[in-house]
């Protein structure tokens, strides 16, 4: 296939193609700040660009980077408390009125973003600027423990002796981060913020394989160790596991202790409503997630209705498949027992399993020209998830390398080969990789028009509302075109989003236990118990964070219908695709003043 790199050119190209107007295009197509490309600008928008920029810079190195990891420490939290709200003050000392149409919109999503943080500071648990937070600190599904060792492990640079010193350093950092969320954990558990019992027990056990791995072979050393020998690095075997052994393992003994004590306390209630100003709380995480204002009983109506319709389209085709018994989720059960879709519960049936995942991949560049004018070129490789991680760890996820010369990763969790029957591979594929999650990584990054503010921020509407959006666009390009079961496999990806947000708001909101929500899932998403179980406990930790998916994906939908609608035989749904992605994180509050200015309207 024909490859494209982003180019300014090809931006505006785009942006004409939709009629935006000059000002947004020229902002989303230049690689240079506003303040300094024309002295024509309005001072108010060079005012708020200096600003936004000065702040980002600021939020980066909160966050972190190459030599030094995040600060996770009560006393950091506070400093993040008072930044956050002096730069909440600092904007709305900025004429909103005074500022351009496009230049609205960066206001608009930096006032969405610090009165959130502003916001999620002021509770309890974890929270950072990807606006996803946690009542628990750390989980099976969060903390340093779960996030930190593929980054240090698996994509530390190990050419020389300097980058071995930087991998030894990270890796103490590694035990004091530890220690500092053990901090938080016991000043959380004394406001009465303790997870279920369930969350605990699985929690322990991943801490557990961690802790007690051996020094040179876990997550945090065994591929970069190997990298280093390859490289001629000596003698660092031996000072890396003297850091593991004197230093992260005590850390990891404290950090299970601390959570240990909590277990006699802990009982088995799912929702955040049982935790101390549950509700409240809730409605915050919806917010943030979903960046759109829905109350929790209105949004779950809405699921339900999605839940119905996305139920009725796969029952057509399951009958078309000479599945006409029982339920649409047994039947797609019964596609699951189907040995045409299975591979052998072994290694190498889970190599099979990849194998047939990376053959897809290839297949979907070919489709992409159909669906976008730019097409970035970064490599993307699918691997199995670690089996230290695999039981709390989702079905699949992505994870983008910040080195050119080490491929994205496409993780597909293998713990079961019976919840990885071959027809429900692709549309994992689309949303994780292209042109779902590594396709959005690599436009943003490819960029250079977009500021380093808008860079910086993060929202899960619209970066797993495109994943989702994505899994629609690969059916629209001709990705199921000879697989009709693999287009069952797509469909049934939308249900299980969409069954999510009933499950979400009804754990969160409606009180719906464990198990409860559990059962829901398999009987109407077509799920495996197993599968279903691991995803309620994910959104136990993480709530609200399961409605994002399709609630951004139905805004960016409706986003693009109102646009044709405006632009008539003017629109182009590949520039509209172009233009989604490249105009970088937008919360989709702001989304759709976005779309009037795609569409020349003021």
């Amino acid at each position: 296939m024909e490859v494209h790199l982003m180019r300014r050119r090809e931006l505006l190209v785009g942006a004409v193609a939709l009629g935006m107007t000059w000002p947004l295009a020229a902002r989303m197509a230049s690689s240079i700040p506003v303040s300094d490309t024309t002295g024509d600008a309005p001072a108010e928008d060079v005012r708020l660009a200096d600003l936004l920029q000065r702040h980002a810079q600021a939020l980066q190195a909160e966050e972190g980077g190459p030599d030094r990891l995040a600060d996770y420490s009560l006393a950091a939290r506070a400093r993040h408390r008072q930044a956050t709200a002096r730069r909440l003050d600092e904007l709305r000392g900025i004429d909103r009125a005074a500022l351009s149409a496009a230049a609205s919109l960066d206001y608009d999503t930096a006032r969405f973003v610090y009165e959130t943080m502003a916001d999620q500071y002021g509770r309890y648990g974890f929270s950072d600027l990807n606006l996803r937070p946690s009542p628990y600190v750390v989980s099976q599904m969060n903390g340093a423990y779960f996030w930190l060792p593929d980054g240090i492990g698996g994509r530390s640079p190990m050419k020389d002796a300097e980058d071995a010193d930087r991998y030894l350093d990270r890796l103490g950092q590694f035990a004091v981060a530890l220690d500092q969320e053990t901090e938080q954990i016991r000043h959380d558990a004394g406001l009465g913020v303790i997870p279920p019992d369930f969350i605990l027990a699985k929690t322990l056990k991943q801490l557990a394989t961690l802790r007690d791995a051996a020094p040179t072979r876990n997550a945090l050393t065994t591929s970069a160790l190997a990298r280093a020998r390859d490289g001629g690095i000596a003698d660092l075997d031996r000072r890396a596991s003297a850091i593991f052994v004197e230093r992260i393992v005590p850390a990891l003994q404290r950090q299970s202790e601390a959570l240990a004590v909590l277990l006699p306390r802990a009982d088995d209630r799912a929702g955040i409503w049982a935790k101390p100003d549950g509700e409240a709380y809730y409605a915050s995480a919806l917010h943030s997630n979903t960046t759109a204002r829905h109350a929790p009983g209105d949004l779950h109506q809405l699921g339900l209705a999605w839940v119905a319709e996305l139920s009725a389209e796969i029952d057509r085709l399951l009958r078309a498949q000479g599945l006409a018994r029982g339920s649409v989720g047994e039947r797609m059960a019964a596609l699951d027992r189907d040995p045409r879709f299975l591979k052998p519960d072994t290694d190498a049936g889970r190599q099979a399993i990849i194998d047939y995942a990376s053959a897809h991949l290839d297949r979907i560049k070919g489709l992409l020209p159909r669906g976008f004018h730019v097409i970035p070129d970064r490599p993307v490789e699918v691997q199995r998830v670690s089996p230290a991680i695999q039981d709390g760890a989702p079905g699949a996820f992505y994870s983008a390398s910040s080195d050119p010369a080490q491929p994205s990763i496409i993780y597909l969790n293998l713990r079961s080969v019976a919840e990885n029957a071959l027809w429900r591979i692709p549309t994992l594929l689309h949303h994780e990789g292209i042109p779902g999650h590594h396709f959005q990584d690599s436009v943003l990054r490819g960029a250079g028009g977009l500021s380093l503010f808008r860079r910086t921020v993060r929202f899960s509407a619209w970066t797993e509302g495109w994943a989702l959006y994505a899994e629609q666009l690969a059916d629209e390009v001709g990705a199921y075109e000879s697989d009709p079961v693999g287009r069952i496999g797509y469909l049934q990806g939308q249900l299980f989003r969409a069954c999510r947000v009933v499950v979400d708001t009804g754990i969160h909101h409606a009180r719906w236990t464990r198990q409860q929500a559990i059962d829901w899932m398999v009987a109407n998403a077509g799920e495996h118990p197993d599968a279903a179980e691991r995803e309620i406990d994910r959104y136990c930790v993480y709530p609200g964070q399961a409605c994002s998916f399709m609630v951004g994906k139905q805004q960016i939908v409706t986003t693009r219908e109102k646009t044709r609608q405006r632009l008539g035989t003017r629109f182009d749904a590949r520039a509209y695709n172009d233009f989604i992605l490249a105009s970088g994180p937008l919360p989709m509050e702001v989304l759709d003043g976005a779309a009037a200015l795609m569409a020349g309207v003021t």
